[in-house]
């Protein structure tokens, strides 16, 4: 039998590999040149017109409201559960995974949903946003 290894918890001592892209003057300039560019593209690819652009750019936020009854008692502490959420929409492999599953079937809305998502990870990044500690605060 396997044992599946429980995830390390994200605190302030373990920080992810990609906490430079906040953290760190040069990490924000490259995130908001990602982040600018991924939104260039999917405006060029159909952007607005498109009906996944709108909803993709602001669905990585839709952590916020999840289980607003349990939010920490910090301003813009989230609870436990809508921290990981929170981290899972937020981390770049899933515009990524939406370009290349767009890319390999031709679904241009797809590509542009991705760009989009993509764009709103950058932006949060390059204004100093990054994942969420465990306990639902800010990095």
């Amino acid at each position: 039998m396997m044992d599946f290894v429980k995830p390390v918890p994200l605190t302030r001592e373990r920080l992810p590999w990609g906490a430079w892209t906040w953290r760190h003057p040069v990490g924000r300039a490259v995130s908001g040149a990602v982040g600018l560019g991924s939104l260039a593209l999917g405006v060029a690819l159909g952007g607005a017109a498109t009906w996944t652009f709108w909803p993709a750019l602001l669905a990585p936020d839709s952590a916020l409201f999840y289980d607003v009854a349990h939010a920490g008692p910090e301003r813009g502490q989230l609870s436990p559960k809508a921290a990981r959420l929170y981290n899972l929409l937020h981390h770049p492999m899933v515009p990524v995974a939406m370009i290349a599953v767009g890319a390999a079937t031709f679904g241009q809305p797809l590509i542009v949903a991705g760009l989009a998502w993509g764009a709103h990870i950058g932006i949060d990044r390059a204004l100093g946003y990054g994942f969420r500690l465990e306990d639902g605060r800010r990095c």
